[in-house]
């Protein structure tokens, strides 16, 4: 009697820690040596989901440096994917896409333990699976560098994305035409360039809306991407943005072109970063001062190439 007790209580205790659906996994502490695809590596993970969990602006890890980790599910008797997709609400390629390791198994078994897909609103790297990169430009388009950039993207043959600020987009049409006639993405990156931290809802909401109707009345086309000046942005804002059905951009590779850095600079910085999947921040505006991303763009190209990488679009990148 008293083994047949034991053995369902242990039978019991066994289904009790299987019922807890999701758990926090532990974070992790950067060591010396570490990279994001050493870490991806160990966990089971893809080096996005872990920038874009984190919110990282770089690839680039520093000893001591805290990295969150996705939440797990552990698989229950009886669960199917379909099942495990439903109660977290999220599609099947979601499921799979965050865990690479699943993605050639053809079963899953109790107690297996399953990285739940994050949404945290915001992308700061696309797909790491395969050799791509994003090169993206911010705060135009004007008549001076735009067109540099975008005859040296023509005859490199790359496609970009442009965030376009509306007033500018009102006051130089051509430029925008021109870009989405040569393939390239084009973004909302607001009416003003503002902080929009700063701003009050009403203030935002027409910020947005007033910079793609600029767009659409130019090429035709409503934006679905946008990226926030200066990165700042509050989450009810984010909130907004999504339901609205925009996909909001930051970057894992910033060239601080703006701060009149060299072309050398611009180049190495790029080098260094380089990782699949990274999304690139540059810009097609400057007012004053030292400006060298002209200078640095063909250069940055061609070594891009020659370590095998190519280059798309965020959407593409996104798989959109």
């Amino acid at each position: 009697m008293f083994k047949k007790v034991a053995f369902l209580t242990t039978v019991i205790l066994v289904l009790l820690s299987l019922r807890d659906d999701t758990v926090r996994a532990e974070g992790y502490i950067v060591k010396p040596g570490d990279t994001l695809l050493k870490i991806s590596d160990e966990y089971g993970l893809s080096v996005d989901t872990i920038v874009n969990l984190n919110r990282l602006q770089s690839t680039i890890l520093e000893p001591g440096q805290y990295v969150e980790l996705p939440d797990i599910y552990r698989v229950m008797v009886g669960d199917t994917l379909y099942k495990i997709s439903m109660k977290l609400e999220v599609s099947l390629s979601e499921l799979k896409e965050a865990n690479p390791a699943m993605q050639n198994q053809r079963w899953i078994y109790p107690g297996q333990i399953i990285h739940v897909p994050i949404n945290n609103g915001m992308v700061f790297m696309g797909d790491s699976s395969e050799k791509r990169i994003a090169l993206t430009f911010d705060d135009g388009p004007e008549n001076t560098y735009t067109p540099q950039i975008l005859e040296i993207l023509r005859q490199e043959n790359v496609k970009a994305t442009f965030f376009v600020v509306g007033e500018r987009v009102r006051e130089y049409p051509e430029q925008l035409r021109r870009m989405y006639k040569d393939g390239h993405a084009i973004g909302n990156h607001t009416w003003n360039h503002p902080h929009l931290s700063k701003v009050k809802d009403k203030e935002f909401i027409e910020n947005i809306r007033s910079t793609s109707e600029e767009i659409e009345r130019v090429i035709g086309v409503k934006p679905n991407l946008f990226r926030p000046p200066y990165g700042e942005i509050k989450d009810h804002q984010l909130e907004w943005l999504q339901q609205q059905g925009y996909q909001s951009i930051m970057w894992t590779a910033d060239t601080k072109d703006w701060s009149g850095v060299s072309a050398e600079d611009i180049v190495s910085k790029v080098k260094q970063e380089a990782n699949p999947g990274v999304i690139v921040l540059q810009h097609n505006y400057h007012a004053t001062g030292p400006f060298e991303t002209v200078q640095a763009l063909s250069v940055m190209i061609g070594e891009l190439r020659e370590q095998g990488y190519q280059f798309v679009t965020v959407p593409e990148l996104l798989g959109d």
